[in-house]
């Protein structure tokens, strides 16, 4: 599925059918950056035919400069070998937090791997990116990106949803009422399974503090269509579906 998001921001990646038709996505998203393009994440590799004939269709001749990886999940790393093999000069940008030589691949070369570390801002191919900790992760080395270019965070897990499998190619302002909170809910509840346990009020806050600090005009998760409408109306779901979880 390869769709355009906004700007110079593409969105492929296919979609998991679960339990009473709810299904879930598996994203990639590609920076196209003039020349020198930026994936984040790579997708799972029980879709590696599918998201290799769509990279390859989107880039064209043009390498990937650089692949940031927001965590070391299958869902998340799964066709980084695919991509390599295709494209051996291509870096991949991981958090400071992972241990390397555990949570990735033996093949993949220490020369290689570049660190992202939260808090900073470093440029690739042109562009600026920052960094920051994932303020919702299952994994310790998780971490979340922003363009300021796009105006776009790339959130790993959080804001993904489970939906109807309709709504599997449409984004937010394809929707009736964009993105139900009932599918935020369902998502994370299912993908956290520790919220129970902690504050809501704190995670509401926190992600508060996240888009108080930045412009942001998209919503990247992995787990679901970007949003590129109405940001407000999704962290709004977003806060109600994390506090009635957290009670």
């Amino acid at each position: 599925m390869l769709r355009h998001v906004k700007d110079d921001l593409f969105q492929i990646g296919e979609s998991v059918a679960g339990r009473d038709g709810w299904h879930e996505a598996v994203r990639v998203y590609v920076l196209m950056n003039d020349g020198c393009p930026l994936l984040f994440d790579s997708g799972s590799h029980i879709h590696s035919g599918e998201i290799m004939a769509e990279l390859k269709s989107l880039l064209g001749d043009t390498a990937p400069g650089y692949v940031f990886l927001t965590h070391t999940e299958l869902p998340h790393t799964g066709n980084i070998k695919l991509i390599l093999d295709v494209w051996p000069d291509t870096k991949l940008v991981v958090s400071s937090a992972i241990l390397p030589h555990v949570e990735l691949p033996w093949w993949v070369a220490d020369d290689q791997v570049l660190y992202g570390y939260a808090g900073t801002e470093e440029t690739y191919g042109g562009r600026r990116i920052s960094f920051l900790d994932g303020i919702l992760k299952d994994q310790p080395g998780t971490h979340w990106m922003y363009d300021g270019t796009t105006g776009t965070l790339f959130t790993a897990d959080a804001f993904g949803y489970l939906y109807p499998g309709a709504a599997d190619l449409k984004f937010d302002d394809e929707l009736e009422d964009g993105i139900a909170g009932d599918w935020l809910k369902r998502y994370h509840e299912s993908a956290f399974r520790f919220l129970p346990m902690v504050s809501g009020a704190k995670v509401t806050a926190d992600i508060a503090r996240v888009f108080r600090k930045r412009d942001v005009r998209a919503i990247a998760p992995t787990h679901g269509n970007a949003v590129r409408h109405d940001i407000a109306q999704c962290i709004d779901r977003f806060n109600n579906a994390i506090l009635e979880i957290c009670r």
